[in-house]
């Protein structure tokens, strides 16, 4: 019996373990404090989050590197126009050099706001990209979400137009 546990009970109990760990580093938002984020505009000027209060906040943490961040860009951009009426702001993140944002910036003009992170974002413990969340007028979470998500859907669009009322 002994035998049987050191052979298969403890390697799948550590199995699962690590998968558990994956999981929650990987697949799940993690909880992150806004007010501490250090964040430049793409002219290095400081800027707080705290600025956007009394506003509907959409912010996705990307990567230029990253594919399904990429895609999910011009989504953003079509889904701000469709939300103007709820003063919808969409702040993207990113923690790379600047002049890959200024790049983005001049294809996206005003429709995104992209700001630099000046920590890294494993600092920050995030692992997967995009990481989304959208906060209501009231600054309250109502949504969060790794990976991207199908943000031209008219159900989505009206699910978030309700969570952000």
């Amino acid at each position: 019996m002994r035998k049987y546990i050191l052979s298969v009970v403890v390697p799948l109990c550590l199995v699962l373990a690590v998968a558990g760990f994956l999981y929650k580093r990987y697949r799940i938002p993690p909880t992150i404090d806004l007010p501490v984020i250090a964040l430049t505009d793409l002219s290095g000027n400081k800027v707080s989050l705290q600025s956007y209060a009394g506003h509907p906040l959409f912010i996705s943490f990307f990567a230029t590197w990253c594919g399904p961040c990429m895609r999910e860009l011009p989504e953003l951009g079509d889904l701000q126009s469709k939300l103007s009426d709820q003063k919808l702001q969409i702040i993207c993140i990113c923690d790379e050099p600047t002049e890959k944002l200024q790049a983005l910036k001049a294809r996206f003009g005003d429709r995104l706001i992209f700001l630099h992170s000046e920590k890294s974002f494993h600092d920050i413990k995030i692992y997967t990209y995009p990481t989304n969340y959208i906060f209501n007028a009231k600054g309250l979470k109502v949504y969060e979400q790794v990976n991207p998500e199908d943000w031209e859907s008219t159900d989505v669009i009206n699910r978030i137009r309700q969570l952000i009322q």
